[in-house]
């Protein structure tokens, strides 16, 4: 009798061990370009999981250390398809920008918005990715996107992709595709995508843009599959594009599919669905008052290549930072987190009290900080401040010390990342609506976010 009862034990144990790591499988997603490699999943609510935030620290320095000297010097080339060198269109569209963007802001320009809503992808409370839809050929095909201003290429797979497990885009059923003969291959750090490059039309918030250049790939890595969206679309500027060609909004601008060289990005913070107001929405060729709480402020970019701006120093409480030389901030709605060169980082978190060095448990660029700290961190461009939300820069509960927290800022090691290039991801820009402007020599602004009242 004892040892049935013994044996019943085992193998009800047995069958909930099963029942927990097939549940762990289904819950398990993976997650495509810089950022997004993997999905985090917490053991326990509030407990931070450093799996993502490694992959994406690794796939952040592979995706920018190849560019560093160019983003810091600004040499990038200026081909035919950079479109600020087409100023005769820009003009045309607005000869005094300043004057124009302020008729696009006003409420009474709805008549002018392009808007598309977006998908905000949610893992255990936290946001990990942003996904709009579009249609590609004739008649049109329906592919999913994550939007990425830190990448110029678009891509999407094809029908002859074995290993990818989302919608194709099947060559064979559109009436205006063009095969350009041209190989395709591009790396996002942990990632990488083979293909071809072709030409159709793509269809987007209504608009349609013909001959558009795209990779429609045929072979992905393993950090592309299973991913809840289908491809990816760069937004960077044409200019450092592997495919060389101009990026789909930039076909938009030279076809006149758009009112203004521009476009506005609002990022929810947890709200995968709810009001027309809340939703996460890209307005294309124009800026939606009805996501911001106040008038923009602008910023001259530092080169046209990633849509990056110089930073001058950075609030913590009471005490101000300034950097020796302007830190070159890349705004990039591809990443998740903040980057700092080491010994920013480390000034950043001397002023936390409390705060610790966490290479020896989590990693090398990681910190932690008390649960309880209240302070806020805020980074300076020109003669402004702009607040990350504590509840971003919080990452979740340390599993080495419950008292403290990880935090949002990462640093990048010093032997091989730039003193004075850091990266703005989406943990910033959920406080934040931008815009991002071809005219006045290319330029971004921020605005105070619906999210909170910062």
């Amino acid at each position: 009798m004892n040892f049935a009862i013994a044996f019943f034990v085992i193998f009800c144990a047995l069958l909930l061990i099963s029942s927990s790591n097939c549940q762990s499988r289904e819950f398990t997603n993976i997650i495509p370009i810089s950022r997004r490699s993997l999905l985090r999943r917490r053991a326990l609510a509030g407990d931070f999981d450093a799996v993502f935030a490694r992959n994406e620290q690794q796939s952040v320095s592979q995706k920018y250390l190849a560019m560093a000297p160019e983003i810091l010097l600004g040499i990038f080339p200026a081909p035919e398809n950079d479109m600020l060198m087409q100023s005769n269109y820009l003009d045309n569209v607005a000869s005094d920008t300043a004057d124009a963007m302020e008729e696009v802001v006003q409420p009474d320009a709805s008549n002018v918005l392009l808007t598309e809503e977006m998908t905000d992808v949610i893992d255990n409370d936290e946001d990990l990715m942003y996904m709009e839809s579009l249609l590609i050929g004739t008649p049109g095909q329906s592919m999913t996107f994550d939007v990425d201003t830190g990448s110029a290429d678009c891509w999407f797979p094809s029908s002859l992709c074995d290993t990818c497990t989302n919608n194709h885009y099947d060559a064979s059923q559109s009436s205006t595709y063009v095969d350009t003969g041209q190989r395709f291959a591009v790396t996002y750090g942990s990632g990488s995508v083979y293909g071809k490059l072709v030409e159709d039309t793509v269809t987007i918030a209504g608009t349609t843009v013909q001959s558009q250049t795209f990779g429609s790939v045929y072979r992905v890595s393993g950090d592309f599959q299973d991913s809840p969206n289908d491809g990816l679309l760069g937004m960077a500027f044409g200019t450092i594009a592997q495919s060389r060609k101009p990026t789909l909004f930039e076909n938009m601008i030279n076809q006149r599919k758009v009112e203004w060289p521009c476009f506005s990005i609002h990022l929810t913070r947890n709200q995968e669905s709810g009001s027309e107001a809340s939703l996460w929405t890209m307005c294309w060729g124009c800026y939606d008052p009805s996501k911001a709480l106040g008038a923009p402020t602008w910023f001259p970019v530092t080169q046209r290549a990633y849509w990056s701006i110089a930073m001058s120093a950075v609030d913590i409480a009471s005490q101000r930072i300034w950097f020796d030389q302007p830190m070159i901030s890349a705004i990039d709605t591809g990443t998740t987190y903040l980057y700092f060169p080491k010994a920013a980082a480390a000034e950043i978190y001397s002023q936390i009290p409390g705060s610790k060095d966490a290479s020896t448990t989590y990693g090398s660029g990681f910190y932690t900080y008390p649960c309880s700290y209240k302070g806020v961190i805020a980074f300076m461009f020109g003669n402004e401040t702009f607040l990350v939300h504590p509840e971003d820069f919080n990452l979740g509960i340390s599993m080495y010390n419950a008292s403290d927290c990880v935090g949002g800022i990462f640093s990048m090691d010093e032997s091989q990342w730039p003193p004075n290039l850091a990266i703005i991801g989406d943990e910033f820009l959920k406080s934040w609506y931008s815009t991002y402007d071809y005219s006045s020599g290319g330029r971004i602004s921020f605005s105070k976010s619906i999210n909170n009242g910062y």
